[in-house]
């Protein structure tokens, strides 16, 4: 068996010893090193494609289209506002006329109310003078009135 202190001093030492790759030689630190700086730049070339993707997927869309597209919702707002313009005014005109008709029902019930007075003071008049009448009749017979 192995003593612990010495496969500690054989990690320890793992840092100074040396490799050979691809004809330079490295240390384990510098291998890593090597791997961190290769794996940053492989991921800023594929942050760059992807960015050169988006940038190629805006410029291909076609502006002319969403312009004409505006266009034609700029158009309906337009519509829909002319038609609830003259929808409004035709609820002005309609209340208008209701207030116009109520004005002369209203004219025409007090002129009737007006007649009625009229009516039931000669009613009243027509009453009294038959009752004055009926009792000089009954008064005096033979007056002949």
């Amino acid at each position: 068996m192995a003593d612990l202190g010495d496969k500690l001093d054989e990690i320890e030492g793992l840092k100074d010893k040396q490799f050979k790759i691809f004809g330079l030689r490295m240390t384990l630190t510098t291998l890593g090193m090597a791997i961190a700086g290769i794996g940053s730049v492989l991921g800023a070339l594929y942050g760059g494609f992807t960015m050169y993707q988006k940038v190629e997927e805006i410029a291909s869309l076609d502006l002319g289209a969403y312009a004409a597209q505006m266009e034609q919702t700029s158009n309906k707002i337009e519509t829909q506002e002319r038609l609830l313009e003259s929808i409004e005014q035709n609820l002005r005109d309609a209340k208008q006329l209701v207030y116009d008709v109520e004005k002369r029902v209203n004219d025409k019930i007090v002129r009737f109310e007006d007649k009625m007075d009229k009516f039931e003071a000669k009613v009243e008049d027509t009453k009294t003078e038959l009752e004055d009448k009926l009792q000089k009749a009954l008064d005096n017979p033979l007056s002949g009135n």
